[in-house]
């Protein structure tokens, strides 16, 4: 997608999704959301947050449409001219 001057990667999950008050602690490493009884390691999300980050790029959490979790990533648009 883009918006104005920016290009957005956008990812839908239908999952359970995050409650708004867990999302800032998800891109800690290695932070699991108590009781979701899912796998891994909780590295996901701190993951994409440093690498979006060291391009200049920031990381949105939302509710996605439909239930589940959507993930946004915004970053300046490259102009090819």
């Amino acid at each position: 997608l883009a918006e104005g001057d920016e290009a957005v990667l956008e990812v839908r999950d239908s999952g359970p999704g995050i409650a708004p008050e867990e999302r800032p602690r998800v891109f800690d490493r290695f932070y699991r959301v108590a009781g979701t009884g899912t796998s891994g390691s909780g590295l996901g999300l701190s993951i994409v947050e440093r690498v979006a980050l060291a391009h200049g790029a920031r990381v949105s959490l939302s509710d996605a449409p439909g239930g589940g979790l959507q993930v946004r990533v915004r970053m300046p648009a490259l102009s090819l001219a």
